[in-house]
């Protein structure tokens, strides 16, 4: 007879939680990334045109450049702070789906250690009813004689 775990489908499901639950933090993980790598270009893009308008005004630059300049500027002012707060919130997804994955890791692994304390139970009840019936049978081999 084998060891058969009284709570297997309760642990199934809270290990297919647990999986789900790391499919959805990786997916948070890539928003993240990607939110992150547009705010980075975004920073890039700011630093290269400051560097443009300071070597312009170093050499010499009309008063109408100047003004195309600061409303590009201000322009992508607003889509860096715009970017900021997108990727603040990817990181508040991505730490939440991180707990929720914590919290079903930590369930799935009280099930799994209950199994493991239930199994190694069985089989020490199993060995020492091993041993009782081969002491009846050597006790009756012995009567026997």
């Amino acid at each position: 007879m084998t060891f058969q775990f009284s709570l297997q489908k309760v642990m199934e499901l809270r290990e297919r939680e647990k999986k789900e639950g790391q499919t959805i933090y990786s997916k948070a993980v890539d928003d993240f990334e990607n939110t992150a790598t547009v705010l980075y270009q975004l920073l890039k893009s700011k630093e290269s045109l400051e560097d443009a308008a300071r070597n312009q005004i170093e050499k010499g630059i009309k008063i109408r450049d100047i003004q195309v300049q600061e409303s590009q500027f201000l322009r992508l002012q607003d889509q860096i702070n715009k970017q900021q707060i997108r990727t603040q919130m990817a990181r508040k997804n991505m730490q939440r789906k991180q707990e929720e994955l914590m919290e079903r890791t930590i369930e799935f692994k009280k099930y799994q250690k209950m199994k493991d304390l239930k199994e190694q139970a069985y089989k020490e009840n199993q060995a020492y009813l091993e041993t009782n019936m081969m002491d009846e049978m050597s006790v009756l081999m012995y009567s026997k004689r």
